[in-house]
């Protein structure tokens, strides 16, 4: 048994949970957005029409991450398949990101928030699991290999850590690489925002037009 698959079987538990509590927690607040919707609907009368279209789109988006849901055990048998034997990455640690080359010189982004770090068979590796960093992505979980000997750190978090002022503190942002990653997500980011934050308008203004109603 190689390095990878003795790490995925003695950590597969772990790595289905992570996956799993990601798609959990939307589809629990994806639930809570449809109640408030039929809700307000049943007791004002009101807003039938486009009440109906956003609970269509949101029973899609549920279906859509409850089958993701039911696709860890693949999920996880891909990536085993792709770290066999593992395929050791380089980070680049940013403030709230880790970046890296996936192999096709592109970078993908890695949250530091909640993912998790195991130590492997090979005492000099350790796989990290964690989210994508992204909108609308159709597989944001990670899991990759990494030597934490060998991770850098970005010019401008490592200034910003040395309490370092200046232009070079910011030359990081303005990278080729950072501003092609930012304008290929430019759209994703504008239209995820401006959906979200007109689900929640109408939430918020359901949820108190329901609550001046009982009291």
């Amino acid at each position: 048994m190689d390095t990878a698959q003795q790490d995925f079987t003695y950590y597969h538990r772990s790595l289905i949970q992570m996956y799993q509590v990601y798609y959990r927690r939307r589809l629990y607040g994806i639930a809570t957005a449809i109640l408030i919707i039929i809700g307000y609907s049943l007791l004002f009368r009101e807003g039938l029409i486009i009440n109906g279209l956003l609970l269509i789109l949101l029973l899609a988006i549920a279906g859509w991450l409850y089958k993701r849901f039911g696709e860890a055990e693949e999920v996880i048998a891909a990536h085993l398949s792709q770290n066999s034997p593992p395929k050791v990455r380089q980070l680049t640690e940013f403030e709230d990101v880790y970046g890296f080359d996936p192999g096709d010189g592109s970078v993908l982004y890695i949250k530091k928030r909640s993912n998790r770090n195991f130590p492997s068979q090979d005492k000099s590796l350790t796989l990290m699991a964690g989210y994508q960093k992204g909108y609308f992505l159709k597989q944001p979980f990670m899991i990759l290999y990494y030597d934490m000997l060998e991770t850098v750190l970005d010019e401008a978090y490592r200034l910003k850590r040395n309490r370092q002022n200046g232009y070079q503190r910011w030359s990081g942002f303005f990278s080729f690489r950072r501003i092609k990653s930012s304008i290929g997500n430019g759209f994703r980011l504008v239209f995820g925002n401006l959906f979200l934050l007109f689900i929640a308008y109408r939430l918020v203004r359901y949820l108190i037009q329901m609550i001046l109603y009982f009291f």
